[in-house]
């Protein structure tokens, strides 16, 4: 399947997630067919987790667009309740595979249908690559559906390939983020906390890795 040519068809249709189902249905169990799959905590992650002493102590976390679970297992072992989901039932079923005795409660979920329970609910959020993944024309609501889900004195951390080329349905996927997707959370209710940037040789782009904070009312 050309991912280009799904993604393009699937924002014609309005239906920008709908070409997930097809790639992790037709994908590998070692992740071979997912570009973004890396099959361990992604490499961006764990160099914010060297930078902070994270302990969950019990409480909420989410990962949005899980893919192939390392993340969410990696939440887990330290000390999150943790919710997972994606919104392709294959990639669902992978991690379930992968990672049967994970403390970690996988869910197939749209975000941009999430369930009413999740609003402000958690208090830490884990969004990597999902926004890029998404034609430009759905930034503005993705980025409010996410900032939707951070509970009160929550984190959101958010880490994306971030290019100063015009965001445009021709330049995807991925669609890089631009700086302005900083501004945009902020915009959106949330603080910006830290923010540091993880070059990994992206040919188009550096990783920026942004932490958002939701203030206390």
């Amino acid at each position: 399947m050309n991912d280009r040519n799904a993604s393009e068809r699937a924002s014609r249709d309005d239906d920008p997630t709908s070409w997930f189902e097809p790639l992790y249905r037709d994908t590998e169990p070692d992740g071979d067919g997912v570009p973004w799959a890396n099959m361990e905590t992604h490499p961006s992650f764990q160099q914010w987790l060297s930078r902070h002493d994270l302990k969950g102590d019990g409480q909420r976390a989410l990962v949005i667009g899980c893919g192939m679970g390392d993340d969410a297992v990696e939440l887990a072992s330290r000390g999150f309740q943790v919710t997972a989901f994606d919104v392709s039932e294959s990639a669902i079923g992978h991690c379930r595979r992968r990672f049967p005795d994970a403390a970690v409660e996988w869910l197939v979920a749209d975000l941009f249908e999430p369930p009413a329970a999740w609003s402000r609910r958690f208090d830490f959020v884990l969004e990597i690559y999902t926004i890029q993944s998404l034609p430009p024309q759905y930034e503005q609501e993705t980025t409010q559906r996410i900032v939707d889900l951070v509970g009160a004195e929550g984190r959101l951390l958010v880490i994306a390939i971030v290019s100063d080329e015009p965001r445009s349905l021709e330049a995807g996927p991925p669609w890089l983020l631009t700086p302005a997707y900083i501004e945009s959370f902020q915009e959106h209710g949330l603080s910006m906390a830290d923010h540091f940037v993880h070059t990994n040789g992206s040919r188009r782009g550096d990783v920026w890795v942004s932490t958002f904070r939701r203030l206390a009312p």
